[in-house]
């Protein structure tokens, strides 16, 4: 909540200068200046002010022929200062909008969030996330939701050197700033208007620069384990079925690629251990408003958050690994099991983290 004007942050120029120009950089940055934002309201509609578009744009031509894309949070602000980016860097390409950088954003699983953000203010939300500590109904535990973010911007940006722009918000770049390095910080290390941190891999790790720090994180940041298994299935839960559905189900397959490749997931499928937990998910679905699907011939589909979902005909009465051992060779034998008042657990058979390390996440781009 700075209030910085003016000119681009040295920060963010003098990293531009020391990157490495011979491999893919994610340039995860706050966006431009904007007007005063009221008391516990996001302001998803706040534009940029006119020296904040000028300042994009200035650094959008510091960026140049470098920049490659730019992704941002679909607030407004974070929109306008990714498209003076590009126009800046005279690149003629339209904005990506990624809901990981805002809206809810990666730290925000649901509804119950923004209560709680409002009720113990920025800063408090701020440092709890910096720390680490247990997550508050609807949030993300961090480090693991750093790591995905992380994952998911190096994905977005591999392929020919140069720097794939991010633009968000002051606490996502705080947050993944102090848990990539590690390290603490407080108000005076949230970052200015239009500052950034920087990932890019080398040496087998990740690399991590943000102000006078740098640091780096051992690659891969996400893998089938059973702790990301759980982090992940309730980052997609949260957004189709919602953390609060008081059946039990398993979520398993093919979405779980998401923690080779760093890709959005795109279909979901669910399975439920009785014919009463089948129909409660049935349910919930449709009262979240999910769009039904031309009928499958293993289940119902339904078009929900951005994503395809199958909820199977087939019942799992003998629960979670007996279907993971069900599956045929080469589909992704991870899931995660889902019981009321948001209680998880993941299952990754031997085999399939063995399977899991042998795929290719660049293939999922090609």
């Amino acid at each position: 909540m700075t209030a910085q004007h003016g000119p681009i942050p040295p920060t963010t120029l003098n990293w531009l200068d020391r990157l490495p120009r011979d491999r893919p950089v994610a340039m995860l940055l706050r966006h431009a200046a904007r007007g005063p934002l009221a008391e516990s309201d996001p302001g998803a509609r706040l534009p940029l002010t006119a020296d904040g578009q000028r300042c994009a744009l200035a650094l959008g031509r510091q960026l140049g022929h470098r920049l490659r894309a730019a992704h941002a949070s679909p607030f407004l602000r974070t929109m306008q200062t990714a498209a003076r980016l590009l126009e800046g860097a005279g690149r003629p390409q339209a904005v990506l909008p990624d809901t990981l950088l805002g809206d809810p954003g990666v730290y925000m699983l649901d509804q119950r969030a923004g209560p709680l953000w409002g009720d113990l203010g920025h800063e408090a939300m701020l440092n709890r996330l910096v720390e680490d500590l247990p997550p508050l109904p609807g949030c993300a535990a961090a480090d693991p939701a750093a790591r995905f973010l992380v994952h998911h911007m190096l994905a977005a940006s591999r392929g020919e050197p140069g720097i794939t722009a991010f633009s968000t918000h002051d606490s996502v770049v705080t947050v993944t700033a102090a848990r990539m390095l590690q390290t603490p910080l407080r108000r005076v290390d949230w970052p200015q208007f239009l500052e950034a941190a920087f990932f890019w891999e080398e040496a087998g790790a990740v690399q991590v620069a943000y102000r006078d720090r740098r640091g780096a994180r051992a690659a891969p940041l996400v893998g089938p384990t059973d702790d990301d298994g759980v982090h992940f299935a309730r980052r997609e839960v949260a957004a189709t079925l919602g953390l609060d559905c008081p059946a039990r189900f398993f979520l398993a397959g093919g979405a779980f690629k998401t923690l080779l490749t760093g890709q959005p997931a795109r279909t979901l499928d669910l399975w439920a251990p009785s014919e009463r937990d089948r129909t409660l998910v049935h349910a919930r679905l449709l009262g979240r408003g999910a769009r039904p699907l031309p009928p499958l011939a293993q289940g119902e589909g339904f078009r929900l958050g951005g994503r395809d979902v199958t909820l199977h005909f087939r019942t799992q009465p003998d629960g979670l690994e007996a279907l993971l051992a069900s599956f045929e060779p080469g589909i992704l034998a991870m899931g995660a099991e889902h019981c009321p008042l948001d209680q998880w657990r993941a299952a990754v058979p031997v085999e399939g983290r063995q399977t899991t390390r042998l795929e290719d996440p660049a293939k999922e781009q090609r």
